[in-house]
């Protein structure tokens, strides 16, 4: 490995291990906590060694954020695959995601803006292709499961839209103490629920 490489991949390594550290601290203490300071202590380096890498704490939030959306949209589609029709497809795809959100919530906090994230504001419709990718996993998958009438481009992303909103609602009421804690899995089971509820509507069968 010549000088350049070796260099290169130690900018890769430095720079990961900046998110890592910022990540250890959001997980633990939520990511109101996460500072530049803070991170640079942690990782036992200076503030300016980190503005080399990143030129602001917006900066290493959103790509806090496109990582999200890539460890979420590998999930999903991990699910999506393991099954071949689409109802249990889109089960999957639920559980996958309720799961994300529990093993990684600091992570889902900062795709959501949840936890003191506040990335959703003017300029920060999040541009990730990955979080464009999760919608339009899920907008496929969903239109395997309605009739051709309720196909069109607009209904079906509104219903993904509405699917969507039903699972982060449950989630942000778990999050913020609305829902006790201890009542998440009776919470999984009414999103669940409601979703086949939504599903044998649209598709106009009989329940």
């Amino acid at each position: 490995m010549g000088v350049k490489e070796r260099r290169d991949r130690e900018r890769l390594e430095m720079r990961q291990s900046i998110l890592d550290s910022a990540r250890a601290i959001a997980a633990k203490e939520g990511w109101q906590a996460v500072t530049i300071r803070r991170v640079a202590e942690k990782i036992e380096y200076s503030p300016p060694a980190i503005y080399e890498y990143f030129e602001s704490k917006e900066a290493l939030m959103e790509e806090e954020a496109r990582e999200a959306f890539e460890i979420f949209l590998a999930d999903l589609i991990a699910a999506r695959d393991a099954h071949t029709d689409p109802r249990e497809r889109l089960r999957a795809m639920g559980d996958a995601y309720w799961n994300f959100v529990w093993k990684h919530p600091e992570l889902y906090q900062v795709i959501s803006g949840l936890g003191g994230v506040n990335l959703c504001g003017p300029g920060h419709e999040h541009p990730h292709s990955e979080g464009q990718q999760v919608f339009e996993t899920f907008r496929d998958v969903l239109q395997a499961n309605l009739p051709p009438g309720g196909r069109t481009a607009e209904e079906v992303e509104g219903k993904v839209t509405i699917l969507w909103s039903l699972f982060h609602g449950f989630i942000a009421l778990l999050m913020t103490g609305r829902i006790p804690m201890e009542k998440r899995d009776r919470a999984r089971a009414l999103a669940g629920q409601a979703v086949e509820d939504l599903l044998t509507t649209w598709s106009g069968r009989q329940a």
